[in-house]
């Protein structure tokens, strides 16, 4: 279904005003929470200091292209891109050290091994936790969804590639992606080398936020849940499990790099259930 078909959706401000061709409102209409609108309203924004420096410049009215015509100079994905820099400043988790992996205790793990942290006007900021970075290593490349893109608890929400092989990951929740991190289409390792700070993936506005937080882990649980997952990777790698550990006694941060006998699909299938 297009999002022009879907029902009981209503036109964005911005549409109705003929600014854009097309765009429906997934906010009821609160643009104070709306990173559209906090990305069209700066480009409007830039549009008006540039007319006023001319007019100051030139002593007369200037003459500046229309706003619905330089929003033709970029995307809107790009334009939704840029305001991921409204959330540069992520307050890092309280970290449990669990066998060599970082397992958070102050956010949410879903069991598909997402994080999801709390944000301001009730969103929430999603990542990938150490555990999957460090089990299926530095992803080539990281196929994100796209702003004003629908998510479902369970479903495929994004997609890590590495070596020509992918592994799909569940969304932990429901909701509408607002922003994505821009920096990981440009360095798709910095999510597993940075994976609670600047590694994050989106931000989200969740559609069933409630019940979809009492399905998740949090706090101690997170760690005794990590411990878990560690020892089954352990039992996959019991012939070997000394040489998952470095002389530190720490794990590794690409354990399919060290054993690729362990099989790619083997470690999706074991470690990112999808419903």
């Amino acid at each position: 279904m297009s999002e022009q078909d879907t029902p009981g959706k209503k036109p964005c401000i911005w549409m109705a005003a003929g600014v854009v061709d097309f765009k429906l409102c997934h906010h009821c209409f609160d643009c104070a929470t709306c990173e559209f609108d906090r990305a069209m309203s700066a480009v409007a924004a830039q549009e008006l200091s540039l007319r006023d420096a001319c007019e100051l410049e030139m002593g007369h009215p200037a003459q500046v292209a229309p706003l619905r015509a330089r929003l033709r100079q970029r995307s809107f994905e790009e334009l939704l891109e840029d305001q991921g820099e409204c959330y540069a400043g992520l307050e890092r988790p309280q970290i449990a050290e669990v066998f060599g992996f970082r397992a958070p205790t102050s956010i949410y793990l879903h069991r598909g091994h997402t994080w999801v942290a709390m944000e301001a006007c009730g969103r929430v900021r999603l990542g990938l936790d150490d555990f999957i970075q460090k089990v299926l290593g530095p992803a080539d490349a990281i196929r994100l969804p796209a702003p004003g893109e629908a998510l479902q608890r369970g479903r495929v929400a994004l997609t890590l590639v590495r070596k020509g092989q992918e592994a799909q990951v569940p969304a932990p929740l429901d909701g509408v992606v607002e922003v994505v991190n821009s920096k990981i289409r440009q360095r798709a390792a910095l999510a597993h080398d940075d994976p609670y700070g600047e590694g994050w993936l989106c931000v989200v506005t969740p559609t069933n936020l409630q019940p979809d937080l009492e399905k998740l882990l949090f706090g101690r649980r997170n760690a005794a849940w990590i411990e878990n997952e560690a020892h089954k990777l352990l039992g996959l790698l019991e012939s070997s499990a000394g040489a998952t550990r470095n002389s530190g006694g720490t794990v590794i941060g690409d354990i399919f790099g060290t054993h690729p006998q362990l099989g790619w699909e083997n470690l999706v299938r074991e470690f990112l259930p999808i419903d």
